[in-house]
Order: C-alpha cells, then sequence, then structure tokens
C-alpha cells in the first residue's frame, strides 16, 4: 500500500486541479456581462459625483463672485459721484490745482472700479456658464446611469 500512495496521491491532486479548471472555466456569459454592466454603472456614477462636486465648487465660486460684483460696483458708483462732485467744483474753481488733484484721483478711482466689476461680471457670466453645463452633463449621466440600471 505505501508503493501505491505516492500515485494514488498524484492521482487525487490531478482530479481536483481538473474540478478546479473546470469549475473556473464555468463562468457563464450572463455573469460576465452582468459585472461588465455592473462596471459601467461604477464608472458612470464616479463621472456622476465628480461632476456633482465640480457643480458644487462653480456654484461657491458663483456666490463669491456675485458679492464680489456687488462691492464693486458699489465702489464704482461712489467713486463716479465723487469724481462728479470734484468736476462740479472744478467748473466753479477753475485753477484750484489741490481739487485738481482730487478730481484725477477720483476719475482713476472710478475707471478702476469700473474695469474691476467689468471682470467680475464677465467672471460672473463664464461660472454662470460653466454651471450650466456642468448642470447638462449631471443630467445625461444620470439618464445613462438609469438607462444602465434598467438593463441590469
Amino acid at each position: 500500500m505505501k508503493k501505491n500512495t505516492p500515485c494514488l496521491l498524484l492521482m487525487l491532486a490531478f482530479m481536483l486541479a481538473a474540478t478546479s479548471f473546470t469549475q473556473a472555466q464555468s463562468v457563464s456569459a450572463d455573469s460576465i456581462k452582468a459585472l461588465k454592466l455592473h462596471k459601467e454603472i461604477l464608472k458612470q456614477t464616479t463621472e456622476l459625483n465628480k461632476q456633482k462636486l465640480n457643480l458644487a465648487d462653480y456654484q461657491n465660486k458663483l456666490v463669491k463672485l456675485q458679492s464680489d460684483l456687488e462691492k464693486a460696483n458699489k465702489d464704482a458708483a461712489k467713486s463716479a459721484a465723487e469724481s462728479k462732485d470734484y468736476s462740479q467744483k472744478m467748473a466753479k474753481n477753475p485753477g484750484d490745482e489741490k481739487l485738481a488733484r482730487k478730481a484725477k484721483k477720483a476719475a482713476k478711482s472710478a475707471s478702476s472700479s469700473n474695469n474691476k466689476a467689468e471682470k467680475l461680471t464677465s467672471g460672473v457670466a463664464s461660472t454662470q456658464r460653466n454651471i450650466n453645463k456642468t448642470s447638462d452633463k449631471i443630467s445625461d449621466l444620470e439618464k445613462k446611469i438609469a438607462g444602465l440600471r434598467s438593463k441590469g
């Protein structure tokens, strides 16, 4: 019996290996299809989450830009009013150099404030476009994910 033991062990090992190999190959095409579908759903869900984070960032940026724009508009209005005030005073006192410097400074401040407000307005518009694009992407991804889930 001792002489047959290694042979029997070898045959048993071979049978176990053959059984394992057969079981490993018995994964059905349906389960592979289901796994691929699940993988695609995960991929699309990851992209959806990424786009939702981008949307939140854009929305936070928009709030800040709108606040900055409001402040810039107030500064521009104040500077324009000062400039107008100094211009009227200059009309009454044309030779006053001190008044002329103040008027020039106020006009420069008004111009600077207007430029800042213009840039911020452009930034608000750009951020709003980004929000709209990202919202559209999110909507498309949600539809795509719903379609994939209905297949599964």
